[in-house]
């Protein structure tokens, strides 16, 4: 949903507030059989409302389709597929999945069912303070949920969760029912197990039992209704299943039989069902249990006692993958159907050694003989576990397979060597893609200058790294304690690092550790800002055990943040300036002694010299100019070196200087091309500067005279060029400035602060 299109969110009755509230409100909608929130019934707003107003796990599955709403704490039991399950159709959801719940929805949304309830279900959950996920208990209920609008009145499923243990429970749970497996397995060598409550309809069963059955291990567990496991019988063996279970529950005791379970991939699978079924004082069933043996292999191969129990013990240590069986003693050699997939081969191609061994990278093989004949010593253990890499014939990509397997000896000679083999590339591809992000994540550590930290809260061991260590500038190794990051935190900061730490620490509060504070070096005494974030571990009884985190240097940024406020703040006072002057240029330009047109281009070129020295500024950083670069400027613009003569030192003015110099010297140009020398070819005009003598504050002397012009009479009145400079640069540089008109030329006399 991250490319559709913003739109206006919708408004529900009411929404509690978290993630999954606002992921509802801007999901959308449209793009599901739902349709767009403002289309929804009152019972599915209702329902949507009141899931997401509490903190206990409960989701929504709406309509036909069971599209999927659920709220913050139901999230973590869907584990990765949170939060694009948002929305989700029941369709979408693993077929073991939808094999265990179907019966149980269909029920509840036809009407036939007023609700089902898992007892005990396992469900991986991730509490306040956990470091990772862990395994809780749950009763988990599935309930009708009504709606005037629907066709028969139901219109959807009311999902419900409420955790009836701690992991110390369950795990006690799960070591019982393990030690019951292990003892049904050992003494009937089954591979899965149920228990059929008769009477609740409830079978529950194992993890095998239930992979064998297209279902959910942990659903199984929890028990389902039979119609669950039913539907994995294969057609034509149904009849026959259904016959023999009835005959158990009418005469009770002991049934066996063998029968198709179709997988979930749709292969066959066989098994043989061994159980017993137990009667009530009455006469009437109580309970159908057993075991079953996965004999799709038995079906296909013919194997003596030994080969068989081999078989079934390795196939079970190696997830049951591919299986080998040689004589030694004989050279004979035999492979299994997957076996021979894994190596790209077929059966006849793998009953020589030779071809085998062309299969294997040479520079595996000198190990892999190595292995072989370490487990057809008859003095050794006779067994072999290897990981060797293989090139399939036509093939360039490497894989890796590893191999389980156990020789066994008569009078000194081995006469079966039998074991499993699985193809462990994604495995070896998953270790590869981890260590390099493992180193990754150093480089990006190491690149981003971060310091790592972890403190043992019981033991008050405390580890830094060599980056922590130098930001606090101290020699990496140095032993340390918790009071010596207190002891150099700045003293302006340090009861902000105490109470930052105290709420972290403290089991009710258990506050999000995120500080960023100033220390002071204990052996280079250099003040760096330093981001602080880290996470307090507690025991499941509430006591912080564990505390740690990441240190980042911020200090560069901090005096970036500090160097923009007062570039921030120069701005604004120049934006100020610049907006008065502008006002004053206004003011005096347009003050009705002179036609509009006169008006216009004295404001225009007055504007003009402003920005003039601006850019000259801007170029500058803001930072100041130096007075010959704005008098060569102001020579370039009013006729070039032919018609001015420069004199004086190399004197840097401050921006506020420069500004005004500027806007003076512009005046007197236009004056001088307007009617002074400026405005005649022989014309010249000399500029001269000098610092003023005398203690105090540098001053500066500039002088600016016309020679060889019209020749000049004292004005009536003064225009604002003159009173700009007579007035306002005496009063903006805190200095004085007089304009001579004398019969040679003007001069003008300017004494300027430096600095203003």
């Amino acid at each position: 949903m991250a490319d559709a299109k913003p739109r206006a969110v919708p408004t529900l009755t009411r929404l509690a507030g978290g993630e999954m509230s606002v992921r509802v409100r801007t999901f959308d909608w449209s793009t599901t059989p739902l349709g767009p929130i403002e289309a929804w019934s009152p019972s599915l707003r209702l329902a949507v409302d009141m899931i997401l107003a509490t903190n206990f796990p409960m989701a929504v599955r709406w309509g036909p389709e069971l599209c999927l709403i659920y709220n913050d704490a139901y999230a973590p039991a869907l584990h990765e597929r949170h939060p694009t399950a948002l929305g989700m159709l029941f369709t979408a959801h693993s077929p073991d999945f939808q094999a265990s719940l179907r019966t149980v929805h269909d029920d509840i949304l036809s009407g036939a069912s007023g609700g089902y309830a898992f007892e005990k279900l396992p469900l991986t959950v991730l509490r306040t303070g956990d470091t990772a996920p862990r395994l809780a208990s749950f009763r988990v209920s599935y309930s009708p949920l009504p709606d005037a609008t629907a066709a028969n009145g139901i219109g959807g499923v009311l999902v419900t969760a409420v955790e009836i243990a701690e992991t110390a429970e369950i795990e006690k749970a799960l070591h019982e029912t393990e030690q019951r497996y292990r003892m049904a397995l050992k003494a009937a060598g089954g591979v899965g197990t149920w228990d059929w409550d008769i009477k609740a309809n409830r079978v529950y069963a194992d993890p095998g039992y239930a992979r064998l059955h297209g279902l959910s291990e942990d659903y199984g567990h929890a028990g389902l209704p039979v119609q669950s496991f039913t539907r994995a019988v294969h057609p034509d063996d149904r009849d026959r299943i259904r016959d023999v279970s009835l005959a158990a529950m009418e005469n009770g005791g002991d049934f066996a039989n063998e029968y198709r379970l179709i997988q979930a991939d749709g292969s066959i699978r066989w098994v043989h069902a061994r159980g017993s079924c137990s009667l009530d004082a009455d006469g009437t069933a109580a309970r159908n249990g057993g075991i079953i043996l996965d004999i799709t292999d038995r079906k296909t191969v013919e194997a003596d006692l030994v080969a068989a129990r081999s078989e079934l013990h390795h196939a079970l240590e190696a997830a049951r993958m591919g299986r080998w069986d040689h004589n030694p003693s004989t050279g004979a050699r035999f492979w299994d159907s997957r076996a021979c997939t894994i190596f790209g081969v077929s059966p006849a191609a793998a009953n020589t050694l030779e071809a085998f061994e062309q299969l294997v990278i040479p520079e595996d093989l000198d190990g892999l003989r190595a292995g072989v004949a370490g487990a057809l010593d008859p003095n050794g253990d006779g067994k072999i576990n290897l990981e060797y890499r293989i090139r399939r014939p036509g093939e360039d990509t490497v894989r890796w397979i590893e191999t389980f397997g156990q020789a066994y000896f008569d009078r000194g000679v081995c006469t079966r060597f039998v074991g499993v083999v699985s193809d462990v590339s994604e495995r070896k591809a998953a270790e590869l893609a981890l260590e390099r992000q493992q180193e990754t994540l150093r480089l990006a550590v190491d690149a981003a200058d971060v310091g790592i930290w972890d403190a043992d809260l019981e033991t008050g061991h405390v580890s830094w790294s060599d980056r922590c260590y130098a930001m606090f500038g101290i020699p990496p190794g140095t032993p340390i304690t918790a009071d010596d990051f207190f002891a150099h935190v700045h003293p302006e900061d340090l009861n902000h690092a105490r109470e930052a730490v105290d709420r972290s620490l403290d089991p009710q509060i258990r506050a999000e550790h995120a500080l960023e504070l100033r220390i002071i070096g204990r052996d280079d005494g250099v003040e760096r800002w330093l981001s602080i974030r880290g996470e307090v571990m507690f025991s499941p009884e509430g006591q912080p055990q564990r505390f740690l985190g990441a240190v980042v240097n911020i200090t560069d940024r901090k005096r970036a943040e500090l160097h923009l406020r007062l570039l921030v703040n120069e701005l604004n006072h120049r934006v100020k300036n610049s907006l008065a002057t502008i006002q004053a240029i206004a003011a005096q330009s347009f003050n009705g002694s002179r036609s509009l047109p006169e008006a216009q281009e004295a404001f225009t070129n007055r504007i003009v010299a402003l920005s003039e020295a601006h850019d000259l500024l801007t170029r500058e950083n803001w930072e100041g100019a130096d007075l010959h670069d704005i008098a060569s400027r102001l020579v370039t613009l009013h006729g070039g070196p032919a018609r001015f003569g420069l004199s004086g030192p190399a004197i840097r003015l401050s921006p506020r200087t420069a500004l005004s110099l500027s806007m003076a010297l512009h005046e007197l140009a236009t004056n001088a091309v307007k009617y002074g020398a400026l405005s005649v070819p022989e014309g010249r005009v000399t500029i001269a500067w000098a610092l003023a003598p005398g203690p105090g504050a540098q001053r500066l002397d500039l002088s600016w005279a016309e020679r060889h012009g019209p020749p000049v009479t004292p004005p009536i009145r003064r225009g604002f060029g003159s009173r700009l400079i007579e007035r306002g640069l005496a009063a903006e540089l805190s200095g004085k400035a007089s304009i001579h008109f004398e019969p040679e030329g003007v001069v003008c006399q300017i004494r300027a602060l430096l600095d203003a």
